[in-house]
């Protein structure tokens, strides 16, 4: 065999065994309380690993979701997943399962989320799920009803290592980068979205973050005295309810348009406060 690729060998085979050291197993850290109309599990499942932690919101169905990612698209899925983890372990993750296709990252979150499918008795495949180096404990979730509809956002969020301003800040990476901050928002509704609605909420909820970057006064991490739109690693899912009225437009001037803002908006303010300390001037 080509010494080269003995070389590659080892290092991918010194990964893997270096993941299968990194993963721990998961205990349950307790349920999250969410509305009955969602039809809806929430969870927390924490794990450790030589003092780096290891946290899972898990948001699992008892039937299958319509579901659209951000970072996977539109999904038929069984659960939503955002899994954070310590600043240093994602460092180290970068850096020794990285493989000549795939950044370090996401052979590491792949590979969390094989782990949560076999926890919970579905396929890796029948999960959405987004990454964050944002502390789970500083989770933010806000409920909006206005009858017909029940809007719950959960939200993550961190804003001082990479908040950047779109259309000023420059991009470095071709492919992927290491989670720092982020803001991840996880969209529950009892209505049934169609697929466009879907779409239409994701930019509902970038105008609710941005509108909550620019009341709270975040500056970019790059470019100095300009304000954030967000961070450069920022993930959404939406998920479609069973139950509710069907809606085809979630913009701003529908009535589900406004309980998607304003409850992104409020989580968005929340999880910022608790995780970086910003908080809206009176």
């Amino acid at each position: 065999m080509d010494i080269l690729v003995m070389r590659g060998f080892k290092k991918y085979l010194i990964g893997l065994i270096v993941l299968m050291i990194l993963i721990p197993s998961f205990v349950m850290a307790g349920d999250i309380p969410l509305p009955a109309e969602l039809g809806a599990k929430a969870f927390v499942l924490k794990g450790e690993r030589e003092g780096l932690w290891e946290k899972s919101l898990i948001v699992k169905f008892p039937e299958r979701r319509r579901v659209l990612s951000t970072n996977d698209g539109f999904v038929d899925a069984r659960a939503v997943v955002n899994h954070s983890a310590h600043p240093e372990l994602w460092k180290r993750v970068c850096q020794e399962m990285k493989t000549k296709d795939e950044v370090g990252g996401k052979v590491y979150s792949r590979k969390i989320q094989e782990r949560i499918a076999e926890r919970l008795g579905i396929r890796s495949e029948d999960i959405a799920q987004m990454a964050t180096a944002a502390d789970m404990d500083n989770l933010a979730v806000v409920t909006k009803t206005l009858k017909p509809f029940v809007v719950t956002a959960l939200v993550t969020a961190g804003a001082k290592t990479n908040a950047l301003r779109t259309g000023v800040d420059e991009g470095t990476h071709v492919e992927g980068d290491v989670p720092k901050g982020t803001v991840n928002i996880i969209i529950l509704t009892n209505a049934r979205l169609t697929d466009g609605a879907m779409a239409r909420a994701i930019i509902t909820a970038t105008e609710a973050k941005t509108a909550a970057f620019e009341d709270l006064k975040v500056p970019s991490s790059y470019t100095k005295d300009v304000q954030a739109t967000g961070t450069g690693t920022d993930s959404v899912i939406v998920v479609s309810g069973t139950k509710g009225p069907q809606v085809t437009y979630t913009g701003g001037h529908s009535r589900i348009g406004e309980l998607i803002g304003k409850a992104v908006y409020e989580a968005v303010v929340e999880a910022i406060g608790k995780q970086n300390g910003f908080r809206k001037s009176n």
